[in-house]
Order: C-alpha cells, then structure tokens, then sequence
C-alpha cells in the first residue's frame, strides 16, 4: 500500500519511527516492548499500539499501562498525529512533571496518566484538550493544581479522575468544573481540597451522576445545600473530609440519589433530617465515625420511616459510638442486605425483628455492649451470607436455628459470654468458610465429628480458648480442607489428631496448651510445608526435631512457636524464611549452630529463643548478622565463653535476655551500639568489671538485670541522668560499692534489687520519691512484645525476687510489682521520714544492715506493703503502733535489732504470732513474747522453776538477814563493846552466818553462768538459722 509515496505494512513509517524513538527514551527492565522492532514493520502489532480500521495506517490508541516502564517522555508522540487514546498509567517516568507538549495532542479523547511518578504544577497547557472526554491524572499527592480555570476549558469532558493531586489553597474548583455541561462523573478524594463555595449561583451541573469528595481537608466547613440541588446526582461521597454541622434538610431534594457517604465527620452532629425519608431511590447510607455520638438510633425513627425504607439496600452506622438499643423499626426496612451497626455502644438484646430481614445478607453488630441470647429468628435469614455479633456480652446457648442459615459463609461469635452445648446443627452449614468461636467460655463442651459433618467449604476455623473438649476419633477423615485451624486452650490430647494428617493447605495452626501430652508423628512434619505459622507451645509433645525443617520458599516469611514441650535432639537446620522461632523450655542438647545466623535470611528473623535448654558452648557470632532481630533469649541453658562482641549492625534489637547462663568476662562494648535495647537481662553468670559506660547509649532501656554476678566499682552518676526510662534495676548480689547511687530521676522505677553488695553511706531522702512506687500504675517494665502473623507475641522477663521471706520467680506479673531491696550492704544513719511515702511499695527489704534510729511513726500509711524486713540493723526505740495497721503485710522481720516497749500486738499484727519475728531485741516484752510488760518477770517453764527457785529465794532471804544484822549492828554495838561473854558469841555467830552466805551466793553465781552460756548458744543457733 502507498501512502504520501511510502510503502508500509500496516502503519505509517514515520509514525514506526515516532514510537521507536519513544521506545528509546525509555527503560524497559521487563522487556515488554520487544515487539517494538525495526525489524518488525508493521507497529499496528506491536504491544499497546492499535491503529485505525480504515487502512489509513494511522495510529489512534496507546495503551501501555502497568508495564513498569521508566524514563523520560518524549516530543516524538507529537508525530502521531490521529492519536485518540492514550493511557501510560501505573509507570514511572523519572518523577518529571507532565510534559506541556501533551496539550499538543489535539485529537485526545482519552488520556490517563494516573500513577506514573508525575510531580510538580500539572500544566496548564492540557486546557487545549478540547475534544478529551476522559481525564485521569490520579497520583499519590505528588502533582499539584495551582490554578483550577484551565479545567473550565475542557468542554467535552465527561469522566474526571484526580484523586491525590494537591488543591492547596485553590478556591475556584467547582466554579470551573461547573462551566463544563457534559460531566457526568467528578472523583477528588485525597486532594486537600481546603473549602468549597456555600452557594453557586449558576447551577450548571445538569449531567452530573457521581461527585466524590471524600478524604480532603474540609474543616470549618458546612456541607453546602447547592450539592443536594445537582438535579441527576446519584452518588455523592464526602467520608473523612471534616464537615461540620449538620445534615442539611434540603438533603431531600436530592430525589436521584441512590447512594450517600457521610462516613468520618467527626465533627457533624444533630440528628438525620426526617427529608432524608423522602429520597425513595436512596438505596446505600453511610454514616458513623462519630457523626452522631451519644445518640439514640431509636430517635431517628422519622428519617427511616417514608418512602426510604422501602429503597435502602446498605445501611452503615460503623464506629457511631451511638448508644441506647437497637430499635424494632430496623425490622421495617425489608430490602436491606447489608445492616452494619459495629463500633457504637447499643446495650439490650438483639431485637427479633431483625428475623424479618429476609433479603439481609451481611449482619454485623461486633463492638458493642449487646446482652442477653442469640434471638432463635436470626435462623430465618435464609440469605445470610456473612454475621458477626463479636465483641459483645451475648450469653446463653448459640440457637439451634443458625444450623438453618443455609447460605452462612462467615460466623464470627467471638469475645462474648456465650456457653453452654455447641448445637450439631452448625454442622450442617455447607457453604460456611469461616467460623471463629474465641474467647467463649463452653466450659469443656464436647465437639464430636457431628459438628463438622457438612462443613466442607470450611477454611477457617477459630476455637481459641473457648475450653471445648475435641472428642473425635482417630480414624475421622474430614471433609474440608482448611488454611488456618486455631485450637488454642482445646482439649485436644492427649493423643497428637491423626484427622490433621489430610489438611494439606494449612498456611496456620496454633494448638497451644491444648493438652497434647504424645509423641509427634513422623507425618507431621509433611503438612507443615505450607504454613506461614506454627504453635504448640505449652504442650507435652516429645519426639527429636528433624534435622532439615522444611517449608516452601516462596513464602514471605514463617513463625514457628515450639517453646515448652519435650523435644528433644540437637538445634536443626532452619528455613531461610523464618521470621519467628520459639524453642523455649525443651530438652534440646548439643550446641548452637555456628552457622545458624548464615544459613538463615539476616533480614529476616526477628524472634529467636533457645531459653530453658540443655544448650552447650559457646554463643555463636553469627547470631549478630540478623539484624532485624528484636527479640533473642538465649537464656537458662548451659552456655560457656564471653558474650561475642559484633552487635553493631543489630538495628532493632530490643530484647536481650542471657540470663542464667556459664558466661564469663566483661559485657561487649558494641552493646551500646544497641540504641533500641529495651530489656537487657544477664542474670546469674560469672560476668565482671564496672558498670558498663557504654550502656550511655541505650536510652531506651526499660530493664536492667546484672544480679548474681560478679561486678564491682561504683554506680556511675550518669545513671540517673540518663536511664530515665528504667522501671527495674537489678543490681543485686554483686560487690558494687560507694554510696548509693542517686536515682532521683528515675520517676518510672518500681523494682529497685540492690541487695548483697557493699555499698556503705546513709540511704538516700530520694528514695523515698519514686512515683512509681507511690502511686500505683500500671506499665509494661517487664514485658516486650511484637505483633507476628495476627498474633501478639510476648516474651516476658522473669527476675528471681527475695521477698516475703522466700525466693520466687516473677515473670507475667513483674510489671505490677513495687519492690525496693537494699539488704545486705554496709548502710548506717536513719530511715529517711520520707520512705512511708512510697505507698505502692509492696516489698520492701533493708535487712543486714547497719540501720540506727526509730522505724518511722508513720509506716502505717504504706498500705499496699505485703513484706517488710528489717531484720539485723541496730534500730531504736518502739515499733510505732501504725505497723499494726498494714492489713496486706504478710511476711515481717524486725528481729536482731535494739528494739524496745510493747509489741503492738493488736488489729493484723495479732497474725504474726512467731516470736522469732522479734527475737534478738531484749528490750522488747508483750504478745507474742512470754515477756510481761508489766512485771517484767521471766514466765519460766515448770522445771526452771523447780530446779532453780527454791535456792534463788534462800539467798535473797540470807541477803535480807544480813542487811538487817547491818541495819542494827551499831544498836547493839556498844553493848557488845563493853561485855566480853556477849561480844565472844556474837562474833562467833557472824563467822558461822558468813560462811552459810558465802556458800549461798557461789552456789547462785555458778548457775548463773551455766544459764548465761546455754542463752550465748541459742542466740547463735537462731542466728545461723537466720543466715542460712
């Protein structure tokens, strides 16, 4: 064919060349344009490009959207000069602004742009566009409108898409748009369009069908009554745009509309026009998101009761947070198929005349405070498709009647009160994919295969601790295939359920605490190629671990939770994909993989705990190449060395727990390299050196634990400058010494362990001011979490706290405990006055001290301490008779002190009645000492009495003799001074009575004695006792 001289097979030549030379000024990584050749003649076959039908050659459209090109536009478009359409949508040409020259292509009918990496001022050139009926230069706020007229020009304009192009500040939008006559569909959402015009005197969109506005930046703004005037408008969406006001009557006037989303204006209020009731084609309402907060649906009775209720399809008063119950009249709207009402506050039952919904398809009423049954009715919604009454306080039995819901797809119950026997009837649900029954509490109901019986369209299934009893035989072949199976706190053991052997396409199964106590079967290992997460955690499976755990590589990443069983076997060799790994409390042997931290995605992993083991050697240096990892916990297992010092490029870890451990050496410096480090616990090793100066650099720290280890030197300053975010410090039985260290700006601390050290000085007034420890709050110093596959992973720290006069392991509820622990230094002066303050504290210990002074009047304000101790100290004075009011103490220890008075032995103190808690203080007397305040005489036992009492009262009786023979000697002196024979027996008479009283008192002396060793030996054994 001859064309102006030039023989073409299809095309024009130099429209080939055209397309060739704006092939070449782009970058086609996935060669999709290798059809565009020189060596292919004809460009009319060539990928995107159509030309006329009339043999012309012409060029009229080019479609190469979603190809992931990239570079530059070019001029050479301009050659094809019939192009009609032209669409380079979802490219990326090199974050330039829409070139000028596009206004050029004058025969544009069809341009779209949309999401191709265009920024700047779109140009106003596009006004020449004259003939284009559809426009679409959507982007993500990239692109700008500085002036909106150049669209007024655009006068065949039908279709209008820009969402994402910024409006900032541009006032003149609707006033263009309304100059253009043919525009049926208008979409601005995301524009930051900032006000629109309160009336437009020239209506003028006559052709105007959909007007969408939604998500710009309209605050202050009412919505504008001209908008209900627009004579053919069908759909108009404003959510999330920030009209104030109310709904305007004149919404009546829109007799067209069919749709209305007036979804997240959250600062609208007052009730729905009762004119909204007159729009009889009105078929979807949307409003909620706090649009009418605090009001009742039962007052909007009048809106819902014309014409409307008999057009409305889709009714949405999602997140309202409305309050009061759900009307009756909800019952009238007989053409509704989907009601959502989720996210509010309605209380009281679900009314039964929702059964009259015959046409509903999608129920949801999740979210709000709904009481009382499942209504039987709800069984005659023939055509349900999707219900969910989740997050309520329904109760009783789930009715029979829902075994009628013939068309269920979806049945999410979960997180109410309900009990009682599952009906077998859900079994007979054939097209029901997902059933979710968590957080109810069925009280070891019994499911049997009945209940699955029909369900073969099932895919997901949630049991999570609804407490169900599975009692399913092991020969039960199911007839569903399901992707997620979730049996959490089930009874399913003891036997492992041969029925999972055939669920082949499980991406998830979590059977945690489900009472599995069996070994695993070797086909397990088969069906768990296609799962994304795995958790048995807190089982009693036994069995050795493959050597190579496999699942499919394609997958983006998978957790695999086996903590707290019995497996046993060396570390395995793990999938590259692995995100999550959880092997605590087993019975692994062997060592850590050296190559673990290879053979594994470094990007990857983000929880790893081989914790409570038989793990041997060394920590591995490859563990510091996952530098994603959050969370490591190598904790209680055997392992020897020095922690490895190659933490720089662990960018988010977060938890570090190597807690009870062999390690040896001091702490790695690129430890402080850890700026994320929220919890760092090394516990029980032989680790030594100082404070660590690096941990400087760990801000964010919330938990430090260096206790039973072997650190020494002062606590540096900066501590209290610095670690402000800490909420426990664990310091104790180290030999730190110096003074206490000032932690006054530690406001969030509420366990403070700096017990068994040898600190000396007085004990700081500020340690009185921790407002964590007086006022009771709560806060997770002792947890650290990460959301994984749907789930809320936590790895709770557990810290061994001496309190109570015992040893105990804290783990879930180390956050809620206040305990301060400064026993066993070397601390003298007083306890200061202001330690009562801490009236949070519950534990507080300052035993084996060398404490003087009074124990201050007012502890009795310390109303939440359940142990006090404040044993060996050389404390004075009386026990203040407020103790006796501390009704939550149940562990105290005030012996070895120089304590004196009366025990208060009334109100609680009267529990505590072992004398040991006041031994060692001989100045003390009262209940529950054999003491008498009053006479201060020794209650001896019978045998004391009887071996010792008689010779006691003859000596004082001797003694009384002789002090009266003093008393009268000089009475009878003189007589005896001047008559020999009297004065010859008297003195011979003084003799004998001398000797009797002498023999007397060695006699008493000596006893004495004996008694004063046998008291030596028993104060030694008790304190031994104490000491041990």
């Amino acid at each position: 064919m001859l064309i102006h001289g030039i023989q073409v097979n299809g095309c024009l030549r130099s429209e080939l060349n055209a397309l060739l030379i704006f092939k070449a000024s782009l970058i086609d990584q996935h060669n999709r344009l290798s059809s565009w050749s020189e060596n292919s003649k004809d460009c009319c076959q060539w990928e995107g490009v159509h030309c006329n039908s009339n043999n012309t050659g012409h060029v009229i459209r080019l479609d190469l959207s979603g190809l992931y090109l990239q570079g530059n536009l070019t001029q050479s478009l301009l050659n094809l000069t019939h192009l009609q359409y032209l669409d380079l949508s979802n490219n990326c040409f090199n974050n330039n602004p829409i070139p000028k020259f596009i206004g050029s292509l004058n025969h544009l009918v069809y341009l779209n742009l949309s999401f191709s990496c265009s920024t700047g001022v779109i140009p106003h050139e596009l006004s020449n566009l004259s003939r284009v009926e559809f426009l679409d230069l959507s982007e993500h706020n990239e692109t700008m409108v500085d002036d909106a007229a150049w669209l007024s020009h655009l006068s065949s304009l039908r279709y209008l898409t820009m969402n994402g192009v910024t409006f900032t500040g541009v006032t003149n939008i609707m006033q263009s748009l309304n100059n253009l006559p043919h525009l049926e569909e208008v979409y601005l959402r995301q524009c930051s369009i900032e006000s629109l015009p309160q009336s437009i005197p020239d209506l003028n969109f006559t052709s105007l069908t959909i007007m969408d506005i939604g998500e710009n930046n309209l605050h202050n703004t009412s919505i504008p009554d001209w908008l209900f005037r627009i004579p053919n408008l069908v759909v108009l969406q404003m959510d999330s745009s920030g009209f104030t006001g109310t709904i305007p009557s004149s919404v009546g006037n829109a007799t067209k509309l069919e749709l209305l989303d007036l979804y997240w204006n959250m600062q609208m209020s007052g009730d729905i026009p009762r004119e909204l009731g007159n729009l009889c084609k009105m078929q979807q309402l949307y409003v909620g998101a706090y649009t009418f907060s605090g009001q009742r649906l039962v007052d909007f009775e009048d809106a819902f009761s014309g014409c409307i209720k008999n057009s409305l399809s889709v009714l949405s008063f999602f997140l309202g947070w409305m309050i009061g119950i759900l009307p009756d009249w909800l019952g009238d709207l007989r053409n509704l198929t989907n009601l959502v009402l989720s996210g509010n506050q309605f209380s009281g039952s679900i009314p039964e005349s929702l059964g009259r919904l015959s046409r509903l398809k999608f129920l949801d009423l999740s979210n709000n405070d709904l009481s009382g049954t499942i209504p039987v009715s709800i069984g005659r919604l023939s055509r349900l498709q999707f219900l969910d009454l989740s997050n309520n306080d329904l109760n009783g039995i789930i009715p029979v009647s829902i075994g009628r819901l013939s068309s269920l797809q979806t049945l999410i119950l979960e997180h109410n009160q309900l009990n009682g026997v599952i009906p077998e009837s859900l079994g007979q649900l054939s097209k029901l994919e997902t059933l979710d029954l968590f957080g109810n509490n069925f009280n070891f109901s019994i499911i049997t295969e009945a209940h699955f019986a029909n369900l073969t369209s099932l895919k997901d299934l949630t049991l999570w601790e609804t407490y169900l009893v599975l009692n399913i035989s092991s020969n039960w072949l199911p007839g569903f295939k399901a992707k997620s199976i979730d049996l959490t706190s089930c009874k399913v053991g003891p036997k492992f359920p041969a029925w999972l052997e055939n669920q082949v396409n499980l991406s998830t199964l979590m059977m945690s605490s489900a009472g599995i106590k069996d070994s695993m079967p070797d086909w397990f290992w088969n069906i768990t190629y296609t799962m994304t997460l795995l958790d048995l955690t807190y089982n009693e499976i036994t069995g050795i671990l493959p050597t190579h755990l496999k699942f499919q590589p394609q997958l983006q990443s998978v957790t695999l939770l086996l903590g707290f069983n019995l497996f046993e076997g060396s570390v395995p060799n793990f999938p590259a994909n692995l995100a999550a790994l959880d092997l605590t409390d087993n019975s692994l042997s062997g060592t850590i993989p050296s190559n673990l931290g290879d053979m594994m995605n470094s990007s990857q992993l983000s929880l790893l705990s081989f914790s409570s083991n038989n793990l041997e050697g060394g920590i591995p240096n490859s563990l510091c190449n996952f530098i994603n990892l959050a969370i490591l916990d190598l904790s209680k297992n055997h392992l020897t060395g020095e922690i490895p010092d190659c933490w720089n490029n662990s960018q988010i870890l977060g938890y570090l727990n190597l807690a009870n451990n062999m390690l040896e050496g001091g702490l790695p410096v690129s430890i402080g390299s850890l700026r994320p480090l929220r919890v760092l616990d090394l516990n029980n090793n032989s680790l030594h050196g100082e404070f660590p100066s690096f941990l400087k650099n760990c801000t964010s720290l919330i938990t430090i634990d260096l206790g039973h280890n072997k650190f020494t030197g002062k606590i540096p300053t900066w501590v209290n400058q610095v670690m402000i975010s800490l909420m426990i410090l664990n310091l104790g039985s180290n030999d730190f010494s110096g003074d206490l260290p000032l932690l006054s700006n530690l406001t969030l601390l509420h366990f403070l362990d700096l017990s068994h050290n040898s600190f000396t000085g007085t004990l700081p007034k500020s340690y009185g001011n921790f407002s964590n420890m007086v006022n009771v709050t709560e806060n997770d110093g002792a947890s650290f979490f990460k959301f994984n596959q749907g789930r809320m992973l936590y790895i709770h720290l557990k810290v061994s706290v001496q309190t109570k006069g015992g040893n105990f392991l804290f783990g879930n509820l180390l956050s809620f405990l206040r305990l301060m622990d400064l026993s066993a230094n070397h601390l003298s002066g007083q306890i200061p006055e202001e330690i009562p303050h801490l009236l949070a504290l519950q534990s507080l210990d300052l035993s084996g001290n060398h404490l003087t002074g009074q124990i201050p009047a007012d502890i009795g304000l310390m109303h939440s301490l359940e142990s006090l101790d404040l044993s060996r100290n050389d404390l004075t004075g009386p026990i203040p008779t407020s103790l006796s009011t501390l009704d939550s103490l149940g562990h105290l220890n005030l012996s070895y002190n120089n304590l004196s008075g009366d025990i208060p032995f009334v109100d609680h103190l009267t529990t505590f009645n072992d004398p040991s808690i006041y031994v060692g203080n001989l100045n003390l007397c009262g209940s529950p000492l054999k003491i008498n305040c009053t006479s201060n005489v020794v209650n001896r036992n019978e045998d004391e009495e009887e071996d010792e009492g008689g010779d006691d009262g003859m000596l004082w009786i001797y003694i009384g003799l002789v002090s009266g023979f003093l008393v009268g000697f000089w009475t009878v002196f003189g007589i005896i001074l001047f008559n020999k024979m009297w004065r010859y027996a008297y003195f011979r008479f003084v003799d004998y009575l001398f000797d009797k009283v002498y023999v007397m008192v060695a006699v008493a002396i000596s006893k004495f004695r004996r008694n004063l060793v046998k008291m030596k030996f028993r104060l030694m054994g008790a304190l031994l006792a104490t000491n041990n």
